[in-house]
């Protein structure tokens, strides 16, 4: 074989590997404008699933006090649903989970929520339930994560906050419905217990939404634009695989996690201190609070959910949905600061006794709204070192993981505090 024959033939390898390589994606206005309320609305409605079935165990607390009461399902709910998902996200970005696409993670994870209900509908038991906070928070990290996976494939931040809001929607519309599905359960004369029959019939909302839920993906993935990054993201993933001769890095300047986490660093901590204060202080020490007036006769099996649940989680949905409007006006040093002002809030623990229920229910909406508000923004604002589709993915996963993070040790520390009898 002569020079030229190897030269030709070392050309036509270096063209089966350029074509293999999508281009790198930039947003445009016509690109993102066309398809803008599909997504965003699709994006929404994705996560406000996700997040519902998470909430339908948080909002059912009524069902856990009468036939639960000294099993501290408020916190150990929380804790075993936190601790897993961090910990399987951390099992995710550590084995490279991500690389193996949006869809082989997604319409599992909401299958996984349709058995779950079934299971706890079919079987009351106090550690069936534990299990099924655990495998929500699970499913939770598997099916959220590639959401905003999705959402951080644009630099537009305005998918970003939608899954955000569809994160703050899921909480209000959730306990709203269980407070309505209640309310008609006690005008209903049934020979089947009054909470158990609301709990079946919350439980199976879940189930139809995840059969809605997994048409609207596929309608979303189907969208040129976000088709078009996600087979970008998946050609490069391929190349990494295969380890073709063409770099990553001549495609575009791929940062490591550890290079993202210095440069979110603050992101990052506020991330994850703006969760563990909410998750230290609620659902579980304010629904244990004194009650009073109203809410210390006859509203006494209201007063957790859904007055607790529903203040915080509609201050949460006002912050969330404030953020895209107010969100320039945040550095990340004036979210590190409003951040560690919010370990203000823990005076609740302290004078949870002492106050007004009504003045505490106005507290844990401040305390949502303020939750809602950061969390959203920090995500939102991303800096600007950070370009690329792939790096900006990885960063959404980085957030996520602070994120659960946040949720797992607030948790904990209260299940810690509430079993020592420290409050």
């Amino acid at each position: 074989m002569n020079m030229d024959d190897l030269d030709n033939k070392e050309r036509e390898n270096v063209q089966i590997n350029v074509v293999d390589v999508i281009p790198i994606i930039e947003d445009t206005n016509d690109d993102i404008l066309k398809h803008h309320k599909g997504i965003y609305w699709r994006l929404l409605f994705l996560n406000l699933v996700i997040l519902w079935a998470y909430q339908s165990l948080i909002s059912a607390q009524n069902y856990y006090l009468k036939f639960f009461k000294n099993d501290h399902l408020d916190f150990w709910g929380t804790v075993s649903a936190g601790s897993a998902m961090f910990f399987l996200h951390v099992i995710q970005l550590y084995f490279g989970v991500y690389k193996y696409g949006f869809t082989k993670r997604v319409v599992p994870g909401f299958i996984g929520y349709i058995i779950i209900a079934i299971l706890v509908m079919a079987f009351k038991n106090k550690i069936i339930l534990i299990i099924a906070f655990a495998s929500v928070g699970g499913i939770n990290t598997i099916t959220e994560s590639p959401v905003y996976g999705i959402a951080g494939l644009f630099i537009t931040g305005a998918f970003t906050q939608a899954v955000q809001v569809g994160n703050g929607l899921a909480g209000v519309l959730n306990v709203s419905a269980n407070t309505i599905i209640r309310l008609i359960v006690l005008l209903v004369h049934s020979h089947i217990d009054q909470d158990q029959l609301s709990f079946y019939i919350f439980m199976s909302v879940l189930i139809i939404l995840c059969f809605i839920a997994i048409y609207v993906y596929y309608g979303l993935i189907r969208i040129p634009p976000v088709n078009i990054r996600i087979n970008q993201q998946m050609a490069s993933f391929r190349q990494e695989k295969l380890a073709c001769t063409i770099q990553l890095d001549f495609i575009e300047n791929q940062l490591s996690f550890w290079a993202l986490t210095k440069i979110l660093k603050i992101h990052l901590f506020v991330q994850f201190y703006v969760l563990f204060i909410t998750l230290l202080l609620w659902p579980g020490i304010p629904c244990g609070a004194s009650n009073n007036g109203w809410f210390d006769n006859v509203g006494k099996v209201w007063w957790c959910s859904p007055f607790v649940i529903g203040t915080y989680n509609l201050g949460d949905l006002i912050g969330r949905t404030l953020a895209i409007k107010v969100h320039k006006y945040f550095s990340s040093n004036t979210c590190l600061v409003c951040s560690i002002l919010r370990t203000l809030f823990i005076l609740i623990i302290f004078y949870r006794h002492h106050i007004n229920n009504i003045f505490l229910l106005i507290l844990i909406t401040f305390m949502g709204i303020t939750n809602g508000l950061l969390a959203t923004v920090t995500f939102m604002v991303r800096p600007q070192t950070i370009i690329g589709v792939n790096n900006c993915e990885r960063a959404a996963y980085l957030m996520t993981a602070a994120l659960y993070f946040g949720i797992a040790a607030g948790s904990i520390v209260a299940a810690t505090l509430s079993l020592t009898h420290v409050v």
